[in-house]
Order: C-alpha cells, then sequence, then structure tokens
C-alpha cells in the first residue's frame, strides 16, 4: 500500500483568502506558513512543525519517496508546500500525489465545510470549533499599537503569546484527526475523477486576464451614470423621490400617482411594467430605478478585488460544487454573468458596435459619448456596462480566446437519456443539415398544431412555447416551471392565451380547466395565486401537448422512481432505468452514469404514501385525491380535514445538502430533480472528455461553464473547426449523442 500523509496547514497573510481568493493570500511577501500538523497513516502520533523550522527528516523522506498527501481542500496545503519548496528548500510534491477529502466529500453529495461533514456523518473526531478565534488572532494583521510605526502588516507573532500558540497547535491537530476519520468514511474519487481535479486546479492557475483598465474607468463612468439618472428621478418625481435608491419614498410617490407597488425589487418592476395601464411617469420612474439598481457592475469589483498582481483572475472554479458534479464560482461567478439586451447582440451582429470602440468609450467615461455612439436606447451606459460584462475578460498580449459551445446539450442528453427516438432522430437531421427547422420551431408547430412554414425563426412562438418548453418541461415540470422560464424571457402569458386556447381540442381545455379550479381551491396553489387563469391555461395547456409528443420522457421519469425505489428495498443489487444504474451501497443511494461516475444521496429512505382527498380552504372537497404523506394524512383524517382513498407508491427521500443554507438534510427525490440531476451530470462529464481533448491538443482551457469551454492560443494556433471537432469527439459510451456545437475566435470573451 502507497504511503499516505494526513496533514493540515494554518497560515498568515494580509490578504483574506475569503474575501480576496487564494492567490492573493499566497502571493503577497507577507504571507508565511505557521504551523503544519502531520500523520502518516497508520501511526499514532500527530507530529508538528513551526514556522521557521527547516523540513522534518522524515517528512522529507516520505515526500521524496513518493508519498500521497491527503488533506481537506488540498489545494490550500498544495499551495503551501509548493510555498516552503520555493522558499524555504523542502523537497517538492508532485502535483499527481495530492488527494482531496473535501472533493471525495462532495462527490458523495455531502457539506463541503469540515465541521458539517463530520457532523452529518457523526465522526469520532469532530472539528474543534474554537479555532476560528485562534485564525482570527494569528492570521490576520492587527492593528498597530500607540508605539508602532512603519506602513506595517502587524501580527500577533507567536513567541510573544506562546500559550494561545500551543492552543493553536492543537486547534490544527485536532483538524487532522477529523480529515483522517473523514477519509477513511469516503469513497476514493477515481482515477479518471482525480484526473479532472488536477484539471481543476491548472485551470484555476492559469486564470483568465481582466482589462483592468477598463474596469475602472467602467465603475468611475457608472458612478456618474447614477448621478445623471438620481437627477432624472428627482426631476421626474418634483424632488420628492431625490434619488433612485430612496426606495420607501419611491413606493410612496408611486402610490400617490395611482399606482401602488408593494415593493420594488427586480421582479415586482418587471411585473409592473409589462401592465398596459401603468402610467407613464411611473413607469419612467420605475425604468429609470431597475437601471440604476443594477448589480452586475458589481462584478467588475470582483475582478478587481480577486485578481493576481499580473491582473490575471485564478482560483474561481469550485470542483464538484453541485451535487451532479458541475463547478460552480467563488467570489467572482463567471457562470452567472448577466445576459446582454437583444438590442446589444444585434447591434454586435451586425457590426454597428464594436468591442474596440465600445471599451474604448469606456475608458473616456462620459455617459453622453455612449449615447451620441449607440442613441438613447442603447446607449445607456448602465445597461452597456452590464451587456458587455464578458468583455471586460481578455486574452494576453498576443493572444486570443477560442470559444466554443455545445448547442442545446441538456434537452439532446435527456433525450438520449429517455431513449425519445423521433426527437433524436430529428436532432441528427438538424446536425446534419443546420437549414432545417430547429427543435424550438418543431416544438412550437406541433403545439400550436401548425406547420415550421409557419413558426419561422423570427416567429415570436419559436420562444414563447418551443424554447421555453424545451428548457422547461424535459424534467417533469409543469405550469410553476414553465411560468419561472417565460418570466426570464420576458414572455407575456396572458397573450399567449387566446391563441393556445383556440388550437387545443376540447379534452385538452377541460383536463386544463379542471386541473385549475382543483389548485385554486387546494392548499398547494401552483402559482394560481400569482397568476392570471389565462396565464396559467396557457402553460398547462402547453404542458399538456409537450407531453402528449414525449411519451417516452412520461415513461422515463417513473422508471426512475421505480428504479430507486426497488435501489432502497434490495441494497445491493442493481436496477437500471434509462441508461442509470441504481443501487444502495454503504448508506448511499448511487447512480451510475454512462461514464461510470456515480452521484450518491446519503441515507435514503422510502416514505410512506397515499392518495388522499384533502379538504379546501373554502370546506369543500376536492374532486381528485393528492399523494400525500401517510403520518400526515392519517393526522389530517383524524381532524376531519382529508380522506384517505388508497395507498400508493412510496416517496424516495435521501439526505442532501441544501442550496441555499448549505445545510445537510432531508429531501424528497422526486421525478423532476432525479431526472434532472442525471442529465445535468451526464452534459458535465461531455464538457469534461471535451476540456480534455482540447486541453491536450494544446488549446489550454482558462474558463469554462456548463456547456461551454474557453482556450487562450496565440494569435493563429489552431482553428475553430479543430477545437470544435475536439470538443465534439465524444467518449464511447456517448458516441451516438447526436451532439452539436459552434464556436468563435475573438480577443475578448463573449457569448
Amino acid at each position: 500500500m502507497a504511503l499516505e500523509i494526513h496533514l493540515d496547514f494554518e497560515t498568515r497573510s494580509d490578504h483574506n483568502i475569503k474575501t480576496e481568493g487564494a492567490e492573493r493570500h499566497f502571493c503577497t511577501p507577507h504571507f508565511r506558513p505557521l504551523i503544519l500538523c502531520w500523520r502518516l497513516h497508520g501511526t499514532s502520533d500527530i507530529q508538528t512543525w513551526v514556522w521557521p523550522q527547516p523540513c522534518p527528516d522524515w517528512l522529507s523522506q516520505l515526500i521524496e519517496s513518493g508519498a500521497t498527501i491527503l488533506a481537506y481542500n488540498a489545494n490550500f496545503e498544495r499551495r503551501c508546500l509548493n510555498w516552503l519548496a520555493d522558499n524555504a528548500g523542502w523537497p517538492r510534491v508532485a502535483d499527481d500525489r495530492y488527494r482531496c477529502s473535501a472533493a471525495e466529500a462532495a462527490a458523495m453529495g455531502l457539506p463541503r465545510k469540515l465541521e458539517r461533514v463530520a457532523a452529518a456523518l457523526g465522526l469520532p473526531e469532530q472539528k474543534d470549533k474554537a479555532g476560528d478565534a485562534l485564525i482570527r488572532f494569528f492570521s490576520n494583521p492587527r492593528k498597530p499599537r500607540k508605539d508602532e510605526t512603519g506602513p506595517g502588516p502587524f501580527w500577533h507573532e507567536p513567541e510573544d503569546y506562546p500559550e494561545r500558540f500551543a492552543e493553536f497547535s492543537v486547534y490544527c491537530a485536532q483538524d487532522v484527526r477529523t480529515e483522517e476519520a473523514l477519509s477513511n468514511r469516503l469513497f476514493r474519487l477515481s482515477d479518471y475523477e482525480q484526473r479532472v481535479w488536477n484539471l481543476d486546479y491548472e485551470i484555476n492557475s492559469r486564470g483568465i486576464r481582466v482589462d483592468v483598465a477598463s474596469c475602472r474607468a467602467a465603475l468611475r463612468l457608472v458612478e456618474k451614470a447614477k448621478a445623471r439618472l438620481d437627477a432624472e428621478m428627482a426631476t421626474l418625481t418634483g424632488g420628492v423621490v431625490p434619488a433612485c435608491t430612496n426606495v420607501a419614498k419611491l413606493v410612496a410617490w408611486c402610490e400617490a400617482q395611482g399606482a401602488p407597488m408593494p415593493s420594488i425589487s427586480k421582479g415586482k418592476i418587471e411585473e409592473a411594467l409589462g401592465a398596459r395601464d401603468l402610467p407613464p411617469q411611473v413607469r419612467t420612474a420605475l425604468e429609470l430605478r431597475g437601471e440604476a439598481a443594477k448589480t452586475s457592475t458589481a462584478k467588475l469589483n470582483a475582478f478587481l478585488k480577486r485578481m493576481s498582481d499580473d491582473g490575471r483572475l485564478r482560483g474561481t472554479y469550485l470542483y464538484h460544487a453541485a451535487s451532479t458534479g458541475r463547478w460552480s464560482n467563488v467570489g467572482a461567478n463567471l457562470a452567472n454573468l448577466p445576459r446582454p439586451r437583444k438590442e446589444y447582440e444585434d447591434a454586435v451582429e451586425s457590426g454597428f458596435l464594436r468591442p474596440d470602440t465600445l471599451f474604448q468609450a469606456f475608458r473616456d467615461e462620459d455617459p453622453d459619448k455612449l449615447t451620441l455612439l449607440y442613441g438613447e436606447k442603447l446607449g445607456r451606459p448602465m445597461h452597456l456596462v452590464s451587456d458587455a460584462i464578458r468583455g471586460f475578460l481578455w486574452a494576453a498580449p498576443g493572444c486570443e480566446f477560442i470559444t466554443a459551445d455545445y448547442s442545446g446539450i441538456e434537452g439532446v442528453v435527456i433525450a438520449w437519456l429517455m431513449r425519445e427516438e423521433w426527437k433524436l432522430q430529428a436532432f441528427r437531421e438538424i446536425l446534419a443539415d443546420p437549414t432545417l427547422p430547429d427543435m424550438y420551431r418543431r416544438t412550437a408547430a406541433s403545439i400550436m398544431n401548425t406547420t415550421t412554414d409557419v413558426i419561422t425563426k423570427k416567429h415570436p412562438y419559436r420562444q414563447s412555447v418551443g424554447k421555453v418548453s424545451e428548457l422547461q418541461l424535459g424534467f417533469g415540470g409543469g405550469v410553476s416551471a414553465f411560468f419561472s422560464m417565460a418570466s426570464a424571457y420576458g414572455v407575456n402569458l396572458h397573450e399567449l392565451h387566446a391563441p393556445v386556447w383556440e388550437v387545443a381540442d376540447d379534452e385538452t381545455r377541460n383536463r386544463a380547466v379542471r386541473r385549475y379550479e382543483n389548485c385554486v381551491k387546494a392548499r398547494d396553489k401552483v402559482r394560481t395565486d400569482v397568476m392570471s387563469r389565462e396565464a396559467w391555461l396557457a402553460c398547462e395547456i402547453i404542458k399538456i401537448g409537450w407531453r402528449r409528443k414525449h411519451g417516452k420522457f412520461v415513461e422515463g421519469w417513473a422508471a426512475l422512481e421505480d428504479a430507486m425505489r426497488d435501489a432502497i428495498r434490495y441494497p445491493g443489487q442493481k436496477f437500471d432505468a434509462c441508461r442509470i444504474t441504481y443501487m444502495v451501497a454503504k448508506n448511499f443511494l448511487l447512480a451510475r452514469l454512462p461514464s461510470g461516475r456515480c452521484l450518491a444521496y446519503g441515507a435514503p429512505r422510502l416514505k410512506d404514501q397515499v392518495w388522499a382527498k384533502i379538504q379546501n380552504e373554502d370546506g369543500s372537497w376536492p374532486d381528485q385525491a393528492s399523494t400525500l404523506g401517510r403520518a400526515e394524512a392519517e393526522r389530517l383524517e383524524l381532524a376531519g380535514r382529508a380522506k384517505i382513498e388508497s395507498v400508493t407508491k412510496p416517496a424516495v427521500t435521501a439526505l442532501g445538502v441544501n442550496s441555499v443554507t448549505g445545510k445537510y438534510e432531508r429531501f424528497a427525490i422526486i421525478k423532476t430533480i432525479a431526472s434532472e440531476n442525471v442529465t445535468q451530470a451526464v452534459a458535465r462529464d461531455i464538457l469534461v472528455h471535451g476540456m480534455f481533448n482540447v486541453d491536450s491538443a494544446g488549446y489550454p482551457v482558462v474558463l469554462h461553464t456548463y456547456d461551454e469551454a474557453v482556450a487562450e492560443v496565440k494569435r493563429g494556433f489552431g482553428s475553430i473547426d479543430d477545437f470544435v471537432a475536439r470538443l465534439l469527439d465524444l467518449p464511447e459510451w456517448g458516441k451516438d449523442i447526436p451532439l452539436g456545437a459552434h464556436g468563435f475566435r475573438s480577443k475578448r470573451y463573449r457569448k
């Protein structure tokens, strides 16, 4: 068995790692590793090293013999050991000799923080909660004393506080015990996923270059624009609302104008602006507020705060941040950059708006120049900066980006998983001849009972019916899912009702009306309390039409749930559905993907359910029964508020990380979650395979999102066709997935 060392560092730096990132934390002359605690696996004693002692002989021998370094968030320890190799003569650990228990925990769907995962698994060794105070004391700069002069920073030196520093060493040693106990409970990453983790480190180390001068100029431009918006607001409201940030005064002013606003949130403003009877002066005021409140420009501050001294943004990607294996970003969210306005995209496509001219205008810091160049609507400074946010990331001198993304990858993947052959054949036809109608047009034509000759590329139904359906209904969602996506795309669902109703048959209309009436009366109103009747019925009719066309999807959702139930009933046995294999092992429900990677759900359970009629709020009883947990149904039945009709299939529940709170808690794995999880996971595995392909061919990846890879290359190197072809060289397990991609070259990052 290979030698394994469990270790943990405590450091100090004048740059806070949480707020400024690891790169700035380490790349400062004031960085120091303070303590290292370590133990060779299988031995009893924890060894402690403190700065500036030399590397312990035994540890040096172990490193030189090729021992594996095990740590929680091991890239932190990697940076520490590399710093000691560069600055203190320590032997260098090869990059392939690290293993990260935080990555392994995340791959099992466990919490990312050490204290939370230790508590979740009930480890015999828990993290010492006293550490935060000690870290603040020794790791962060302190305030200068009255007799101290000079630029600083100033520290609580270990030799001045020997007892507290001894406590710090004890804390560090306890971290090693906890991390070792955790490591003993985790599944190891496969060799392939270990390579993915190492690729992630390489991409984070490369970073992506920031246009520093334009960022700083744009931020000053934004401040000037905000001042102008405030002046416009004050003039419009007669001084009642002196600034766009005076929310309470704006709410009161709107009410005085006969347009009461419950709040001035982004969603409420968009909802109000969609109304036809909104007074013109209120409309203008809300538009001013919406423009002034744009937060996307905060991304520029994040770029500047976390970039390295060489102007590159590093360390932004977090491996396996989602249970599906997807990445997320820390500090500067590159995966959630705002979508440009349509008029901006049209102006770029037509050549009217050129990036070099636009960014020079940003550097001039003159709002009037933007209006002069691009007109009153397109040239609004706050909007333009937001539209161009990707362009503030640009390639190094003499270099350019090659960018490519997969076309509709999730829609293709889930059709492949569900074996919806007619749809897969349609994707193949479109790949063979891109001039054929795309899937959005075909879906809209099917639901609207017309042809793709009518639903052209510019037809509004392509987006409002076709695109929204394809993006949201494939995972088993209904009205709520359609409503959310339609809102994001600015679809007027109320206006969509009449044409949708007209083409629906009587059976579909009656089904939709009955469900609407039941939802109105029921406790779970499914958005009937926030949507008009017409808008709700439009969504429901579209959902019915989509599902009628996608029979294999409907069967597949049920098959996934059945396979999970069987796996929980019979631990150790394998059950297949939709190219996924489910099995319970070590108290985890594992979903084996076509790639061989597994998704993991903790402590899976079956929860008994029944069909029951639940009394409506008005005291009446619904026509149809709903599924409800048996325990809750029996409680309500005893209270006279429910009528149990029959037993139904149990619900699948498991433990997972709440994406909002970060807590490890039980949730139901319903069809929407199960199908979305495996689809996202397969799409992620395809992207990873593509990134390996291009990276190994000399296209170093510096940025990636869910369906996109961006490489930074010397000007003239390679080609778009070669880059795309390598992304589309799919893994053996997915060779028959009809996936397309397109790409481009550019100096600045763009969509």
